[in-house]
């Protein structure tokens, strides 16, 4: 538990130099707020160029619909309780940092032999477990296509607020901030074996392809009215086949 709590807490602080509010990972919380961490916005304007005021008011605009959409009453709980089964599907196995700790070669480091103790205790295989248990396995489609849905109906609002807001930089913004997603490291890695929210191209890909598959069907008023209704997450079938949930949903 102490080497776990270590490696959260160097996890968040590290994101902390990287994301641009709190609803940079969709995460729900218990409390609602909007959180903006003005280093990093600034940081990343400055390596893309971009004017330091477009980029403020793009994430304030990201952060404003993260926040609208976890106010759905139902729609955080439902999120929530995906991500604690997740959570609590860990085995969690002690002999497996013995065996690790017992592998270790002490010159694999180089002349520090302490990087390799931290090459072994920054690996998210080995803190969570080392094995995935079959409950998290048959959760995660679940987990998948409700995380794929919220992003991609929060980039959906996002470019269509920047655009009227921001101008002309908005998609350029929103395709810089789209390329950093895709760029992971080890904390990206350990988010997504802790809670189980996966951000990849695909998932982005599926969450907008699903939005505009909605959209195109029943248009942008009907997208929010049906997920304002109650059990509205998609499911795994749902979530490629946007028809099938506009069906479910209208039906309740």
């Amino acid at each position: 538990p102490s080497m776990m709590g270590m490696a959260v807490g160097s996890m968040v602080g590290t994101l902390a130099q990287r994301v641009f509010g709190l609803h940079d990972l969709p995460i729900p919380r218990e409390r609602q707020e909007v959180v903006l961490i003005a280093d990093t916005i600034d940081r990343f304007a400055a390596d893309w160029s971009i004017p330091v005021d477009e980029m403020r008011l793009w994430v304030l605009a990201h952060e404003l619909a993260g926040y609208q959409i976890f106010a759905i009453e139902h729609l955080r709980p439902g999120l929530a309780s995906l991500v604690r089964a997740h959570v609590g599907g860990f085995r969690p196995d002690p002999g497996a940092i013995a065996d690790r700790l017992g592998s270790i070669d002490p010159m694999a480091g180089g002349d520090d032999p302490m990087q390799s103790l931290q090459q072994v205790f920054a690996d998210p295989e080995l803190l969570l477990g080392a094995v995935r248990s079959p409950e998290q396995v048959a959760l995660q489609p679940r987990l998948d296509a409700a995380v794929a849905a919220v992003v991609g109906y929060t980039d959906w609002v996002v470019d269509a607020v920047a655009v009227r807001v921001v101008g002309g930089e908005a998609l350029r913004i929103a395709e810089a901030v789209r390329r950093r997603r895709a760029e992971t490291d080890a904390d990206d890695v350990f988010v997504e074996r802790l809670l189980g929210i996966r951000l990849g191209d695909d998932q982005i890909a599926r969450g907008k392809n699903f939005v505009q598959g909605v959209v195109d069907r029943v248009g942008e008023h009907e997208l929010t009215r049906l997920l304002a209704l109650p059990d509205s997450l998609p499911t795994a079938s749902e979530i490629e086949a946007p028809g099938l949930w506009i069906e479910r949903v209208s039906a309740t």
